[in-house]
């Protein structure tokens, strides 16, 4: 039997001297357990050493993808004999040659236990080429590990999963951040929160401020309308609220930058999701609007297998746990998923609105 083995630096074909060992699993890491034994049952038959790098990734990604290139092809070619078997590591790669090359391939759990009884013996039984082997084990592995993370187009709508799975989590963090800034510094000035409701405003507020006594002397005409700052002096006047210390008012103000900055940069990352989206799907954008389209995006997993979808199953995208609360239970099932919140649907009447979604 014949053995086909693939390296960093060229193909191996070597020659299994005796067909038994193979007749038993367990025994055959012990009939290869020193470097000795293996040469004694292994005798190298071909190598065909790759010419540069290039070749070697080519090679690699055609293996790992289980196709076969020219330079396997040509190697194989007139060295399997009508009565010899062929084993492969891939039993994909095995079939192929066996179709286009009409070599009988043999693929089972004992080859699988020889191939790995040669790669740990691998220096050894290539003693000639044991250099070329540890030189182009590395720049294979790195040209390799390059080409796996190639930027590849199709996969674009990968950076809107991450944006839109990104911006949900800072929605939530700010949330968090800001209702417990308007809590801590509700002990002294709780009538604040309840004039200002913008969380940015509410934080440039304290940050400019600090404390509400030098409420009166501060201009707020950039960050608040005239009215509004007007009813907030009136306020500070009057406040409830209690005194703080210099140091509550420092960490209070560290929040406070937190959640500008936080702010900031979420508004930056939804301008890049509604850019991305509309190069990337402009007519979902259109009908749904760039969140709701996103969400749907990352929820299917790609724009392609959104594309795919039914319409059914597009509807109720978002809302599988009620779904299945439902089957379970035998209730009605949901109408709606993430597709409820486009405005599409939100502004159309009560009686169109099931019409609308199915469209």
């Amino acid at each position: 039997m014949l053995v086909l083995f693939e390296t960093a630096a060229g193909y191996a074909m070597f020659k299994l001297l005796n067909d038994k060992k193979l007749k038993n699993v367990d025994n055959i890491y012990e009939e290869f357990s020193t470097a000795e034994k293996a040469q004694e049952s292994l005798e190298l038959v071909a190598f065909k050493k790759f010419k540069s790098t290039a070749e070697a990734v080519d090679s690699a990604c055609a293996l790992h993808e289980g196709k076969m290139n020219k330079t396997l092809k040509k190697f194989l070619k007139g060295k399997v004999a009508e009565s010899e078997q062929l084993a492969v590591g891939d039993a994909k790669l095995g079939n192929l040659i066996k179709e286009k090359l009409d070599v009988p391939c043999v693929h089972s759990p004992a080859v699988a236990e020889l191939m790995r009884s040669i790669r740990s013996h691998i220096d050894s039984l290539l003693d000639e080429h044991k250099t070329e082997l540890n030189a182009m084990n590395l720049a294979v592995a790195h040209s390799l590990g390059r080409y796996k993370v190639k930027f590849n187009p199709e996969k674009i709508d990968t950076m809107i999963v991450q944006a839109v799975s990104l911006l949900d989590d800072l929605d939530k963090e700010l949330n968090n951040y800001v209702m417990r800034c308007r809590e801590w510094y509700g002990w002294h000035f709780p009538e604040l929160g309840k004039l200002i409701q913008d969380h940015q405003a509410f934080a440039k507020v304290i940050k400019t401020v600090g404390m509400r006594q030098n409420m009166i002397n501060t201009d707020l005409s950039g960050i608040l309308p005239e009215e509004l700052e007007a009813k907030v002096k009136e306020e500070a006047e009057i406040s409830m609220g209690t005194d703080i210390s210099d140091l509550d008012l420092i960490h209070i103000s560290g929040l406070c930058d937190q959640i500008i900055e936080l702010s900031q940069y979420r508004a930056q990352l939804f301008d890049y999701l509604k850019n991305r989206m509309t190069a990337l799907a402009p007519n979902l954008t259109c009908l749904l609007g760039e969140l709701v389209g996103a969400r749907l995006i990352s929820h299917a997993g790609s724009l392609v297998s959104l594309a795919k979808a039914p319409a059914s199953t597009v509807q109720i995208l978002g809302a599988e746990k009620a779904l299945f609360r439902a089957l379970k239970t035998k209730k009605d099932t949901p109408k709606y998923g993430l597709i409820y919140h486009a405005q599409l649907i939100t502004q159309a009447p009560a009686k169109l609105k099931g019409k609308v979604r199915e469209v």
